[in-house]
């Protein structure tokens, strides 16, 4: 029973998920990436390259154990996902370069989150638990759970766009469907890890602050618009954490999701106090959203 919820309900819970995030982008979402390639390469930069670094600084900084260490870094270098273009839209912010910085950050993680999960364990899996990641698996592993799904839901709404109503039940389903195999990973365990997530709650709050003062603060260093700093920052705080519990569980250690768990309770409260800044903000007239992204 186990090994059918793990092996096979949650990838194939994520793979649903992932086809119905592919239902809402078409190639048009791409081509933003030539038309405002400063906001989208600074996104894409900040999010697979800073966050990371800041994630193992945090790490090496708490001391904290290998598994724990190699959560953090598995949500510091997780792309955004659907909740970020909601938060996104709902916000008036720049709807495209999120779309746009998601679908590009998702197929780059492909290949960069192993490497930095290897980079933090080489520095402290010393221990007792000797952790082998290896990275053409990891990375298959991870392009199975999100660039192919993604690839077929853009292909199944270039043939049929009447599909595109069917992504709120994708979501909705595969939401569902890794929620409950992760809580019942959780349940079959005779102790909960409440030591562990003592141990990483203050990491993942000063992560999630680490990066809203870095998207603010690099988009006002790069001189981008403040519609485009705040989706940046959303992008960076509300992140796929689905997709960092079904790799950590997948590929490391139940253990490993505890600084992922940890970090999702400060994210959408984070992302939530964005919006509404930014709502009222807007609203008093103090800040005027910019109709279309930035160009260079």
């Amino acid at each position: 029973m186990e090994n059918l919820i793990l092996d096979l309900i949650l990838p194939a819970s994520m793979v649903v998920l992932m086809t119905g995030m592919g239902l809402t982008l078409t190639v048009s979402d791409f081509r933003r990436i030539a038309d405002a390639p400063g906001s989208t390469v600074l996104g894409t930069v900040l999010q697979l390259l800073a966050m990371p670094v800041i994630g193992i600084g945090l790490a090496l900084a708490f001391e904290m154990p290998p598994l724990l260490a190699a959560g953090l870094v598995v949500i510091a270098a997780c792309p955004g996902g659907m909740f970020s273009n909601v938060f996104i839209h709902v916000a008036g912010a720049n709807t495209a370069l999120s779309i746009t910085l998601t679908a590009t950050a998702t197929l780059v993680t492909l290949f960069t989150m192993p490497l930095w999960v290897r980079a933090i364990l080489s520095v402290v899996g010393t221990g007792p638990i000797e952790i082998e990641v290896p990275v053409l698996e990891t990375a298959l592993n991870l392009g199975g759970l999100t660039v192919l799904p993604i690839a077929a839901g853009m292909m199944i709404r270039g043939r049929w766009p009447t599909s595109l109503q069917f992504e709120k039940w994708c979501t909705r389903f595969g939401g569902l469907g890794i929620g409950a195999a992760l809580t019942y990973d959780a349940f079959q365990r005779p102790e909960l890890p409440v030591a562990e997530f003592q141990a990483s709650l203050l990491p993942a709050a000063l992560l999630a602050v680490g990066s809203i003062v870095l998207g603010l603060g690099a988009s006002w260093l790069a001189r981008r618009s403040l519609t485009d700093a705040v989706t940046l920052t959303l992008e960076l705080i509300v992140k796929n954490s689905l997709l960092g519990l079904v790799l950590a569980r997948q590929s490391l250690a139940f253990e490993a999701t505890v600084p992922i768990v940890a970090f999702s309770i400060f994210q959408l409260p984070f992302g939530v106090l964005m919006l509404l800044f930014w709502r009222r903000a807007t609203h008093r007239s103090l800040f005027r959203p910019v109709a279309r992204p930035s160009t260079d």
